[in-house]
């Protein structure tokens, strides 16, 4: 699309990325040499040969990628940014239930929530790339209704093994 110049100054991108992703910083050296890789080809082989052929890593190179575009991106007036959303209630979340839906269901059961609406998750995405997130740019929003957050400081417990997990954290 912007070899076809159909992303002019002003046009944002927007991802749809997962928590699967996020930890992607702790994994940088592999995501860049992952992202490096000059075409589709060569792209799935080096994925297969360093094992990175499953979702997990897929999504470390979309979160990585979205920050590491967000530079050259600007320069031709593109801002570039991601979601991660939790879970979300779609029909590939029904066929695969106990995975997708699974997941948080007792913090969702805690709080008082159901798994999002994909219009719950679209929201976010479209204000990324709006005008009113002008401002922002490279980033990747975890859109889970708090449960990565509560993770991480302990608020609730039974997320924060999930949380360093997921962001790379676990020692």
């Amino acid at each position: 699309m912007l070899a076809g110049g159909m992303l002019p100054r002003g046009a944002a991108i927007g991802f749809i990325s997962s928590a699967a992703g996020l930890g992607w910083e702790a994994s940088w050296d592999l995501v860049e040499e992952y992202l490096d890789t000059p075409d589709f080809d060569s792209a799935s082989a080096w994925a297969i040969e360093h094992n990175w052929a499953d979702y997990f890593h897929s999504k470390q190179a979309v979160c990585g990628y979205v920050a590491r575009q967000a530079y050259p991106m600007l320069k031709q007036g593109i801002r570039i940014n991601a979601i991660c959303p939790g879970p979300t209630d779609t029909p590939l979340a029904q066929a695969n239930a106990e995975m997708w839906l699974g997941f948080g269901a007792d913090y969702r059961e805690d709080t008082g929530i159901e798994a999002s609406t994909p219009m719950e998750q679209a929201y976010p995405l479209v204000f990324l790339c709006s005008d009113a997130a002008a401002a922002i740019s490279g980033q990747t929003l975890i859109s889970d209704v708090g449960y990565i957050s509560s993770g991480i400081t302990k608020s609730y417990p039974p997320a924060t093994v999930a949380a360093e997990l997921l962001l790379g954290r676990l020692s």
